[in-house]
């Protein structure tokens, strides 16, 4: 039976999830969206992509999963928030609960699980 993300955790996430209120000034220090430009590589994209699968019982999308993945977890969005936005809790809980899914091709669990 595979594991889930725990309720609390879930509550947190959503929680800092619901602190985003789109300011932008994450967007001048996120690696991913100044090298494309694409609003899902920002953290305000990843935060919207990651409250979406969070308030569903369906399996994250790939979109979602694609643009997840492509976070550094540098977390320079995190220290220039204006917000105080804890982007840490966001990411590390949207990853738990892709992991979780089991959404992957076997080949990608296997090298993960490898780790």
């Amino acid at each position: 039976m595979p594991k889930t993300i725990a309720i609390h955790r879930q509550d947190q996430v959503r929680a800092a999830a619901d602190a985003c209120v789109h300011f932008g000034f994450c967007t001048a220090v996120c690696p991913t969206y100044v090298l494309d430009g694409e609003e899902l590589d920002s953290p305000r994209g990843r935060i919207a992509l990651a409250r979406e699968m969070l308030g569903s019982d369906a399996p994250p999308s790939e979109t979602a999963v694609r643009h997840l993945d492509r976070c550094l977890s540098c977390l320079s969005c995190e220290s220039t928030c204006a917000a105080g936005v804890s982007y840490r809790d966001i990411i590390d809980g949207a990853r738990e609960r892709i992991e979780q899914s089991r959404v992957r091709p076997l080949p990608q669990r296997m090298l993960c699980a490898r780790r």
